[in-house]
């Protein structure tokens, strides 16, 4: 009976101290609470992509600070100063993918000017009346805006290699006046001009 009694004895002093050591062993620890990781995104099946683009598909262009002496008119824009000139949309497709943007200015965004072919400035305190931007596609020709037959710009270029390719989309931008001579008054020139991929 004693023997038993001691046997017993030791296996409890060997399961403490086995217990004690499994509690300092470093990296166990004790537990101090716990939380959650949340992620977030969206997964779409688009065909072309705009590098340069923010994460709301929105792409930014500094107009700078024009003068309206320096401005041409809404039917003539090339006759006054060019400040976005040459800008260049790198558009990623999938292979063999021909792309086109098309301009929507008469859904969101700002609007056209009234019987012009230009987009109208962001209404508002402090905005420049009588001022517009005209688009200019490649050539320099004004793209009519109030058509969605001609309110595009369009690449030649299609996807190459096994990872598609980087079509170029280009055009310019513009302020003009959009009033009588000497109608303009200056302000913010802000505004917005939804658009669409097409893709082919």
């Amino acid at each position: 009976m004693k023997k038993f009694s001691l046997a017993l004895i030791a296996v409890s002093v060997i399961a403490a101290s086995s217990s004690a050591f499994a509690e300092t062993t470093p990296g166990t620890g004790t537990p101090g609470g716990g939380g959650k990781i949340t992620f977030t995104g969206l997964i779409n099946n688009d065909a072309c992509s705009v590098d340069g683009a923010n994460a709301d598909r929105v792409i930014s262009v500094d107009m700078g600070t024009v003068s309206i002496k320096d401005m041409g008119t809404a039917e003539n824009p090339a006759s006054g100063r060019v400040t976005a000139k040459d800008f260049n949309l790198s558009v990623n497709c999938n292979l063999g993918t021909k792309v086109a943007m098309i301009f929507d200015a008469k859904s969101g965004g700002s609007g056209l000017v009234t019987g012009k072919k230009v987009l109208a400035l962001t209404p508002g305190n402090g905005s420049a009346s009588n001022v517009g931007i005209a688009l200019l596609d490649s050539t320099g020709a004004l793209i009519d805006l109030s058509s969605p037959a001609t309110a595009r710009i369009e690449s030649a270029m299609h996807g190459q290699g096994s990872d598609g390719g980087d079509a170029t989309l280009s055009f310019a931008a513009a302020y003009v006046t959009t009033g009588a001579a000497g109608a303009s008054t200056a302000g913010r020139g802000d505004a917005t001009l939804p658009f669409i991929l097409q893709y082919e």
